[in-house]
Formats: C-alpha cells, sequence, structure tokens
C-alpha cells in the first residue's frame, strides 16, 4: 500500500511539472518568436473612418467669367476613404472655383448621389435641385434669357462635367440622370427642356469633350483677335495680364491698326506648361492701306490656370509692319 502511495505521488508531481513547464512555454515563448520594439499604440486602426482623406491634382473647368468658355482651374480634389474619385470631383466642380475670375455653373442645391461607370460612359446621378433655376435667373420662361443665356448657362455646366472627367483620364463620356420622384418621371436621365425650361420631355445623349468651349491657347488666342477685329476693348482686356488702368488701354488700343482678317495656326505649349505660342496671320489696316503680316508668333503665358497674352506684346502685335 506504501509503494502504491509512493508510485502515486511520484506520477502527480510528474504531471504537476509538465503542467507548470507547458504554462511558461505559454506565457514567454522564446526569444526568436518575440516581436521587439512594438509600441501598440502606433498600430493602424482598420476602420476606414479614421484613415485620413486622399487628394488628387486635377484640372476643374468653370465658365470664364460671363463668356461663352469654360477655363482650367488646377486643383487638389480631396477624396475620402469612402467614396469613388469620379464622385468627388463632380462634388468639387458643384463646389464651385476658388478662382475669383471663374464663375460656378451649377444650380444652387445641386449635389452629386452616386456614379458608376459603363463601357467608357460615367453615369452621374444629381438631386433633383440640379433642375432648379439660378438665383438671378427671371421666373418668366418666355423672357428672352431663355433664348440665349439660360440654355448657354446650363450647356456649359454640361460642358464642364464632360471636360473635366474626360481630361482626369475617368471615362470617354458622361450621362447625367436626375433622382426624381418616381411618379414624376419615367426616365432619370436628363430632358431636353433642362437646357430652356421648354418642358421638352426627349431625353439628352450622354455628353462627349467639346475642345470649341475649352480655352485651349487657340481659343484664347481667337477670342483675343475676334475682340480686336470688333474693337471690343473690354473683351479683349479680359486676356490680358499686364496692363496698365483702364483708360491707358482704351487709348493705346484705339491708336493701334485696325484688324480686318487673321488665321491662326492650332499652336503649341511649352514643356514647362506654363507658356505657349500660336502663329498668327494678320491683315492689318493703317492709312487706308493693308499690310499683311505672316507668321507672328503670339506669346501666351498661364495664370492661374488661364491663358493670357501679355499687354505689351498685345501692342506690338498691334503695331506690326509688314
Amino acid at each position: 500500500m506504501i509503494r502504491n502511495k509512493k508510485k502515486a505521488a511520484s506520477v502527480f508531481c510528474l504531471l504537476l511539472a509538465c503542467a507548470l513547464c507547458l504554462a511558461g512555454c505559454a506565457i514567454s515563448p522564446p526569444d526568436s518568436l518575440k516581436r521587439s520594439g512594438v509600441d501598440s499604440r502606433s498600430l493602424i486602426s482598420a476602420s476606414t473612418v479614421e484613415l485620413s482623406p486622399d487628394e488628387k491634382p486635377m484640372a476643374l473647368y468653370f465658365r470664364y467669367q460671363n463668356s461663352a468658355f469654360l477655363a482650367s482651374e488646377p486643383r487638389l480634389v480631396v477624396v475620402q476613404r469612402n467614396e469613388s474619385l469620379e464622385k468627388a470631383v463632380v462634388q468639387a466642380l458643384i463646389s464651385g472655383p476658388l478662382n475669383t475670375e471663374l464663375s460656378p455653373l451649377f444650380p444652387t442645391g445641386s449635389e452629386v448621389v452616386s456614379t458608376s461607370t459603363q463601357n467608357g460612359t460615367l453615369f452621374v446621378t444629381l438631386n433633383e435641385a440640379f433642375l432648379g433655376r439660378y438665383p438671378d435667373e427671371p421666373g418668366d420662361s418666355s423672357a428672352g434669357y431663355w433664348k440665349t443665356e439660360g440654355p448657354a448657362r446650363r450647356q456649359l455646366c454640361l460642358d464642364a462635367l464632360a471636360a473635366t472627367l474626360t481630361e482626369a483620364g475617368l471615362c470617354d463620356r458622361v450621362q447625367v440622370l436626375v433622382q426624381r420622384d418616381l411618379g414624376h418621371a419615367s426616365s432619370m436621365r436628363l430632358q431636353a427642356g433642362f437646357l430652356n425650361r421648354s418642358g421638352d420631355t426627349s431625353m439628352l445623349p450622354p455628353i462627349v469633350r467639346n475642345e470649341s468651349v475649352l480655352l485651349t491657347p487657340h481659343n484664347t488666342a481667337e477670342c483675343v483677335l475676334n475682340a480686336w477685329l470688333r474693337q471690343d476693348w473690354d473683351a479683349l482686356s479680359l486676356f490680358c495680364v499686364h496692363a496698365p488702368g483702364e483708360q491707358s488701354v482704351f487709348e493705346a488700343f484705339e491708336a493701334a491698326k485696325v484688324l480686318v482678317g487673321f488665321a491662326l495656326s492650332p499652336g503649341s505649349v511649352a514643356y514647362d506648361g506654363q507658356r505657349a505660342v500660336v502663329t498668327a496671320k494678320l491683315t492689318l489696316r493703317g492709312d487706308n492701306q493693308d499690310v499683311e503680316i505672316s507668321g507672328y508668333p503670339l506669346r501666351l503665358i498661364r495664370e492661374e490656370g488661364l491663358w493670357k497674352t501679355d499687354y505689351e506684346a498685345l501692342l506690338s502685335m498691334m503695331r506690326a509692319e509688314e
């Protein structure tokens, strides 16, 4: 009996020693398995809400003052971690420009609901406020405004969407949808009546990039020369930098030769992206005699995203001799 008790005690001690050994191993793993220098306070949470937003450099297009053209504004678009880049870009357009020379294009209260892409077409869903009026618009849909400025303003809004999103490489074309009450319309697609409030329920096609309304170097040079051709010095001054006071500009332009015709090359942009040259062929009239100027380099510089010509360079061109 005593021998059995001793044997049982020995077995118990052996088991107890094994248990303690295993417990010690669990608490203190070998040095080769330990991670050194890790501060748990520095570990990053997996929650996307706690991650900082991203910033993407973009060229956003807005209306240049009250002209019929769009100009680009270089911006850093803030993209939240839980939203798409496309939606962030559209929302930045809706929020409007930072440059005071540019004008916003979306009606008050407009918001982007969602975006999705299919076969190169970006579907942009906006809320119903997008169909509303701008604060300065007349309520009478028969007013002359709705035959000229109203439709032009809304078309520029659509063109700005396509210009911005295609330049960013986010799509080939844009289809605008409007989230409305289901009983109000059978389709979410934007209707033609949006442009002039005519009640036309035909569907507008997807919007493609329209280069003719963008203030590229060529189009800017064309605006400059057309203003000179019409002798519209106020319009001409919109595209000048380093100009003196208004009266001095008026007197200098009035004394210059009259432009009676011109032709322009497509133009080219310098490697730094801040200068461009468009070659002009001019027909100038002075002292009842026409002078042909060929191959004249009309130089442009970029100022906050806008292409403009230097005032002195423009005067030199106006005074050019054969």
